[in-house]
């Protein structure tokens, strides 16, 4: 029998936390991907999720994604105390709406987003614009959640707050009808 790595533990309590939110009927997992990347060796797990009954006018999911490297990986199995400062996963949290926000609403929800995750973290966004067969153009905005550090093991309980935090985010989007 094998120990399993932070990186398997943390996935199998962030799983855990938002899976019992999808069976409380709070939200609807729409995606998973669990990636073994063998040309880094590095490992990501990412779960996405909306809100089971929004009423936003367009849809409007979140995501959780934690990942890896192989330096991680190798600092925890070689159980080297000079490795330490490695081990753990780094965690990003997305939120992925299809509409351009003007500068006055985008201002509001990264205020929102602080409110919820703390001015600690590094929160960005990002905006791009596609032209579908129709020649319309068609807007995404996404906002990413950063820590700037490493998760340890030892707060793995902290991914059941981000669930939490992610649907609290979620909710926050406030989308012209």
């Amino acid at each position: 029998m094998f120990d399993p790595t932070a990186f398997e533990n943390m996935k199998v309590v962030l799983e855990g936390a938002v899976y019992d939110r999808d069976f409380i009927g709070d939200i609807l997992v729409i995606s998973r991907d669990d990636i073994v990347n063998l040309s880094t060796m590095s490992r990501s797990y990412k779960i996405e999720m909306e809100l089971k009954d929004s009423m936003a006018p367009i849809s409007i999911s979140g995501a959780i994604e934690i990942h890896a490297s192989l330096q991680n990986l190798s600092s925890e199995l070689l159980d080297s105390n000079l490795n330490e400062t490695h081990s753990g996963c780094t965690v990003d949290v997305f939120i992925s709406f299809q509409t351009k926000l003007d500068a006055v609403r985008a201002e509001a929800f990264l205020n929102d987003l602080e409110k919820i995750w703390g001015d600690q973290r590094i929160i960005t966004v990002k905006t791009s614009e596609t032209v579908n067969r129709k020649s319309e153009p068609i807007h995404s905005s996404v906002f990413k959640v950063s820590f700037g550090r490493l998760v340890k093991e030892e707060q793995m309980e902290d991914l059941e707050d981000m669930v939490e935090y992610l649907i609290q985010s979620i909710q926050a989007v406030r989308i012209p009808g």
